[in-house]
Formats: structure tokens, sequence, C-alpha cells
């Protein structure tokens, strides 16, 4: 399965996941591409830089949920580790919206990868459970973060956390 460039070489070898759709901003640069890979049931979305509005924001996380209840999806890998930008202002919409979203339409589990983790904070942490007060709602342990590929991979497909 060859994917297409404008996916991550690494989450494209290691998911062989193949672009469903780049987002692209007013000036045309490319801010998001969902990828996935249906024989593993895993959608992807890897940011690039800046994403400039919620709106555009929200654009890529509807096109997610709308992806997961169309069925045939119960896994996802975010990948944060380029995203330039805070979306801060949008927890509440994710902890309200995107997450029940795609709970309610099969998600099992959800790999988050980050830059870099704080000291102290192991791979395969509980995204949730260590964020904001209105993410903390909703930890259950499906939502977990990572800096490495690989051990993202390990978790989300196989239940593998790291160390144990």
């Amino acid at each position: 399965m060859q994917a297409r460039r404008t996916i991550r070489a690494d989450v494209a070898e290691v998911f062989s996941a193949t672009e469903l759709r780049a987002f692209r901003r007013g000036d045309g640069r490319i801010y998001t591409v969902v990828g996935h890979n249906p024989d593993h049931r895993l959608l992807t979305d890897i940011w690039l830089g800046g994403f400039g509005s919620l709106d555009n924001f929200r654009a890529v996380l509807d096109f997610v949920c709308e992806r997961f209840e169309c069925g045939g999806y119960s896994y996802w890998l975010a990948d944060l580790r380029h995203l330039s930008e805070s979306f801060f202002e949008a927890e509440e919409y994710l902890a309200r919206t995107v997450v029940p979203r795609v709970m309610a339409a099969g998600m099992q589990r959800e790999a988050v990868v980050a830059p870099a983790l704080e000291p102290g904070v192991p791979q395969g942490y509980d995204v949730f459970g260590a964020a904001d007060t209105a993410l903390r709602r909703i930890a259950d342990g499906r939502i977990r973060g990572f800096t490495d590929i690989a051990a993202a991979r390990a978790w989300l497909l196989d239940g593998n956390l790291p160390g144990a």
C-alpha cells in the first residue's frame, strides 16, 4: 500500500496509513492530513503547523467524527508532533462533542503523539486524566499519550502499554 506524500513517512510506514483528505488554510497551506488504514480499522490525523482558526480545527475533528460514525474504524492516532498552535480554546468542544461522538461510534482507543513529555511522565499516560478539568470528566484510559510512534502503535493496535 503506497502512502501519498502528505502522510508523514514514519506514520505511513508504522501504520501503513494512506491519505483520506488534506485540510488547507485559506492561503492553500496544508494544516492537517487525515489518513486511514481500513485493514487495522485505524484513522489518523496528522497536524502540520498552525490551523489558523478554531473553525479549521473543528472542521478536521468533525470529519474524524463523521468517519467514525460511518463505521469501519475503532482506533485513532492523533499526531500532534508538528502542531504549532494551541487548541486550549477548544477543550470544552473536545470534551463535550468530539470524544463522546467517537466513543459512541465505537472508538476503542486513541493514541495522541506529542513532541515531548514533561519529565517524569511515562509513555502511555492517560491524556485526559492529566488534562484540564473539562477533559478529566471523560478520562477512562482509552486515550493515551506517547512521543514514540512505535510505542503508540503497540498500544493502539495491540493494547500493549510500555512497561506493562
